[in-house]
């Protein structure tokens, strides 16, 4: 496909098809900002696309202008027998009143985990700042579906769907001093030894925050504040987007609010905590 030619004659059907010279404009500097990037039009290069103008700090608003610009320039392939189909128009849009989420700083973390003197309570919020957990993610947690040796725990995540996510040593040490010799049955234990409930756990989050950085937070401020210090810490979207169980990229690019660095090698790497590994 020649590029070039292609753009000269989506050009020519933009200005016979709009009156508007200010629609004209858009859509011509909207496309060739595209082409700029990738000349490859599929689901994947499109998303590459929009974390790029994430990165950029465009609003989503700006976002989803460019994608209708877009979206007509494939439309105008496909019409031409250059593209199979136009993949925006099964792909969902960033959405425009979409807040960013409520996140702590690494600072916060530190001195909220370091307040919890709990052995529970110490390793449950460990874990979930650790694999940043969903908070029903972490009480549905039984005992053996902790892998100590390898470092890792068995997630069931939505849609039934089980996955293995990492956890560092420092939530692996807290959680076999809290586990001791239970070998099976619920991991996190309320004081009737039964299995700790969602609202349980939320009460718990919220009573150390206060106490420690004097903050109103729940379980998925953790959530968030890990995918933000991974992100932050140069972990790749795509790489943060499977840690999390994300079913799409869009989920993920909300945390890219934050200036990246350099592409996290492992997953140690960027763990904000996991240089002092033998620390309580």
């Amino acid at each position: 496909m020649n590029t070039a030619k292609i753009y000269s004659e989506f050009c020519e059907y933009v200005e016979k098809h709009y009156t508007s010279v200010n629609t004209q404009r858009a859509y011509i500097r909207d496309v060739g900002h595209f082409l700029d990037e990738t000349t490859t039009f599929d689901e994947d290069h499109i998303n590459l696309f929009i974390f790029k103008l994430y990165k950029k700090g465009l609003t989503n608003r700006s976002i989803r202008r460019k994608l209708s610009s877009i979206s007509l320039f494939l439309n105008f392939l496909k019409k031409n027998a250059l593209i199979a189909k136009n993949p925006l128009e099964i792909m969902e849009k960033p959405k425009t009143e979409k807040n960013l989420p409520k996140f702590l700083d690494v600072d916060d973390v530190v001195r909220l985990l370091e307040k919890i003197d709990n052995k529970r309570d110490r390793a449950l919020i460990e874990l979930i700042y650790s694999s940043s957990l969903r908070a029903n993610e972490a009480v549905s947690l039984n005992v053996e579906d902790v892998d100590f040796e390898h470092l890792r725990i068995r997630v069931k995540r939505k849609g039934s769907k089980v996955v293995y996510v990492p956890i560092t040593n420092r939530a692996k040490t807290h959680l076999e001093e809290y586990v001791d010799k239970r070998k099976r049955g619920a991991l996190f234990l309320n004081r009737y030894n039964k299995r700790l409930s969602t609202r349980s756990l939320q009460k718990i989050v919220k009573k150390y925050a206060m106490q420690s950085i004097f903050k109103d937070i729940s379980p998925h401020t953790l959530r968030h504040s890990k995918a933000t210090h991974l992100l932050n810490s140069g972990m790749d979207i795509r790489l943060l987007q499977r840690f999390l169980g994300h079913s799409s990229i869009r989920a993920t690019q909300i945390y890219t609010h934050l200036n990246l660095t350099q592409l996290a090698k492992t997953y140690d790497k960027t763990h904000p905590l996991a240089k002092n590994n033998n620390e309580k």
